[in-house]
């Protein structure tokens, strides 16, 4: 598959185009944002990810070959920053303005009540997929969260699609189980009762 119309923009913003720069900005910025926030954890660290993403994209752009989705090769070329932050993330204690942070990104109605429980139910979903072995994780972040396609998820994880289809999967059912244990745990019930 050839994406020529990617291929031009990137060669345009490689030879110092102003506009082309621009839009690659308009059009990734967002992405690129979002999913340093997933690798980061936090609003500030996201930042300083994301301007090291677009650093290393723009040094990087005369690279670009036109065969992949230059979101996903944008990616892929920024895998070693998100990993590594991604790693740091897992590790360091949740923190009480992650969910606050995520929960600026979910829609809310007035009631207070209903707010409280999409908290809960966001830091639940940040806590159990902590639990998760790197790759799972990464997969379900990269599709659940940011809504990346598979085939820029297979870029970015430099595997075939079918891999990020069965680590999609594997992923979700093991973020199911650990929250349906958590879940059981806070009732007083038996996991396996509360799998049924």
């Amino acid at each position: 598959m050839s994406y020529a119309a990617d291929l031009e923009l990137a060669r345009r913003a490689a030879a110092a185009d102003a506009a082309a720069w621009d839009e690659i900005v308009c059009r990734f910025g967002k992405t690129i944002y979002n999913l340093a926030y997933r690798f980061a954890g936090r609003a500030s660290d996201a930042e300083d990810l994301t301007q090291d993403v677009f650093l290393k994209l723009y040094a990087n752009l005369g690279r670009y070959r036109g065969d992949v989705p230059l979101v996903g090769w944008a990616l892929r070329l920024s895998r070693n920053l998100c990993i590594d932050r991604y790693r740091a993330w897992r590790v360091r204690p949740l923190s009480i303005t992650e969910p606050e942070e995520a929960l600026a990104e979910v829609a809310s109605g007035d009631d207070p009540g209903e707010q409280a429980h999409r908290r809960e139910q966001v830091a639940m979903v940040h806590e159990a997929l902590r639990t998760l072995p790197e790759v799972l994780a990464t997969a379900v972040l990269l599709r659940d969260f940011e809504e990346l396609s598979y085939d820029e998820i297979a870029v970015f994880l430099e595997v075939p699609i079918g891999t990020v289809k069965s680590r999609l999967a594997r992923g979700r059912r093991a973020l199911v189980a650990v929250i349906q244990e958590r879940l059981a745990k806070s009732e007083g019930l038996d996991p396996q009762e509360a799998s049924c």
